[in-house]
């Protein structure tokens, strides 16, 4: 149960920084690199907490 709740607040986090991200007036490629890292920080952390990786 811990880990449903654990992720659900993970991705809520990451839509909240995703869209905070999207409103900055950051250049569109850098935009997207830092888009694509918390994406993957965000599965990474959520398969080591889950015991995947």
């Amino acid at each position: 149960m811990s880990t449903i709740i654990l992720i659900v607040v993970v991705l809520v986090l990451l839509g909240l920084a995703l869209y905070a991200i999207q409103r900055t007036p950051i250049p569109s490629p850098i935009n997207w690199i830092v888009q694509v890292l918390l994406v993957v920080l965000a599965i990474w952390f959520i398969g080591t907490r889950a015991g995947v990786f």
